[in-house]
């Protein structure tokens, strides 16, 4: 009997505590589960915002265009001409000097070029419309070549660029393909740009040279307009 009573209570106290044991299994995962979908709902959401938010910060980003150019570029001084560079060169070289002229156009440098076989009127003599261009134009960019060197018209224009106006920043030779000892006498007192290492790195040179040039002459006719204002 006793050991029926005894047997009796065990079997109850399994029944018992073995079913809360149980129970409380099936519980546990059931948080767990809801803790990490919610974990990992979490996760997607900060993945999918972070993702939105490095897209709109590219989508942000302004482009070359949209980037401003100097103020020097809406200068009084500067408007007085009509170019801002008059790009002298052989014709076999017009595929280098149409490169570096859109160099230099580009919006974000916003520089106005004159090259003769673009913007020379029809019918137009050539000879009267380069000496109206050379005094239409800030600065003058002679690319010499030995193509050019070789050339009679183009030993033309640089001597017109040169009576316009000697020993001045106005005149900018970018020699390609040729070292300096090489270069025609009348401009191995100036200073050149290399364009035979590294062609982008030149035309930056350019560019930065024609900017000086306005900058230098803004600069010294405001200076200029004071005096006078105070006198």
């Amino acid at each position: 009997m006793e050991e029926n009573h005894a047997s009796s209570i065990m079997s109850w106290f399994r029944q018992r505590f073995g079913k809360q044991r149980n129970d409380s299994d099936q519980v546990k995962p059931s948080k767990c589960s809801q803790t990490c979908s919610s974990n990992t709902s979490s996760s997607v959401c900060s993945s999918s915002s972070s993702s939105s938010s490095v897209k709109s910060s590219i989508s942000a980003k302004p482009s070359a265009s949209d980037q401003p150019v100097p103020s020097v570029l809406s200068s009084s001084f500067r408007s007085s001409l009509r170019f801002d560079v008059l790009v002298c060169h052989n014709d076999e070289d017009s595929d280098l000097a149409q490169s570096l002229t859109s160099f230099l156009e580009a919006p974000s440098n916003g520089l106005r070029c004159y090259l003769q076989e673009r913007d020379c009127p029809a019918g137009g003599a050539v000879s009267t419309e380069l000496l109206q261009a050379i005094q239409d134009s800030h600065c003058w960019l002679l690319l010499v070549t030995p193509n050019f060197v070789k050339d009679d018209w183009c030993k033309y224009q640089m001597h017109q660029v040169l009576s316009e106006g000697p020993m001045s920043q106005r005149i900018i030779p970018a020699v390609v393909n040729m070292p300096r000892s090489q270069l025609p006498p009348e401009l191995r007192f100036l200073f050149t740009v290399d364009l035979n290492t590294n062609k982008e790195f030149g035309y930056t040179q350019v560019y930065r040279a024609v900017l000086q040039y306005l900058k230098d002459m803004s600069e010294k006719k405001k200076h200029s307009s004071a005096s006078q204002s105070d006198g």
